[in-house]
């Protein structure tokens, strides 16, 4: 087996392990989908995982076992807030970082790619993308440094640092995820991050990701945590956009003001 294949599989093997609120994601998705789900559906979600069952109805306030549950969600809530919760529980497990290598925390992992998954959403209809989708390609677009970690400490790869194999590690990352079951549209997203931006399939997506993205980890290293006056941005980028710097700078300095750690909402 060539390294490529052998770093998906062990992905997704990881993702599977560690992440369950992750891998529920897309059996929700496909559930949303059918015409007619029954409560043996929404039961067989979580069968077999008492702690995600768990941490679900405590983030949700349910109470009452996994029955109660899941008549709660077909018959008053709908699946679509049981995504919406499955997403705000994902967000507080997924940036597990098991080496803090590069100065990197779990906490402005996670701050980052929650606060990116927000400013993408806003634009959801300029992309053409469903709100939870174009917040999932933001949430996940750093999400392949959380594999670079994770695949040095099954010692999968050496530290070599993670420039040298950010390209090769969302690559990995995305066939992991749609292997796991997420939807082309996120997973060309993660794959196409690391690349020149017009050789990706959605330029004026990733256009929109790199600059919130580099805005981000701009203020990440300033004194104040906060986004800067007279940012600069990359012309090419803010070209690709149509959009102006203020508009944008605008924008996520709003969302970047409301983030209160990624609990409360998507």
């Amino acid at each position: 087996m060539n390294l490529i294949a052998d770093n998906n599989e062990r992905l997704s093997c990881i993702f599977r392990d560690d992440f369950s609120s992750l891998v529920l994601l897309p059996k929700i998705e496909k559930l949303i989908n059918k015409q007619e789900p029954t409560l043996e559906d929404v039961l067989g979600l979580c069968s077999g995982n008492a702690s995600l069952l768990e941490k679900l109805t405590r983030r949700g306030g349910f109470g009452g076992n996994g029955d109660e549950f899941a008549k709660e969600i077909l018959f008053k809530k709908g699946l679509s807030f049981l995504k919406s919760l499955a997403i705000r529980t994902m967000n507080q497990e997924i940036f597990e970082l098991p080496l803090k290598l590069e100065g990197m925390s779990e906490a402005v992992m996670k701050k980052r790619s929650v606060i990116l998954a927000r400013f993408i959403k806003y634009y959801y209809e300029l992309l053409g993308l469903k709100p939870d989708d174009a917040y999932l390609c933001g949430l996940f677009y750093n999400f392949s440094y959380v594999s670079y970690e994770k695949l040095i400490a099954v010692q999968a790869l050496e530290d070599f640092g993670f420039d040298q194999c950010k390209e090769d590690c969302a690559v990995w990352t995305a066939q992991a995820m749609k292997d796991i079951g997420f939807e082309d549209s996120i997973t060309s997203f993660i794959a196409d991050s690391s690349k020149d931006l017009f050789s990706t399939s959605f330029p004026f997506g990733q256009a929109l990701a790199r600059i919130g993205n580099g805005l981000l980890i701009n203020a990440e290293g300033s004194a104040s945590s906060s986004l800067r006056r007279g940012a600069t941005i990359d012309r090419d980028l803010l070209d690709a956009t149509g959009l102006t710097t203020r508009e944008i700078v605008n924008v996520l300095k709003d969302l970047t003001r409301d983030y209160k750690g990624g609990v409360n909402n998507q």
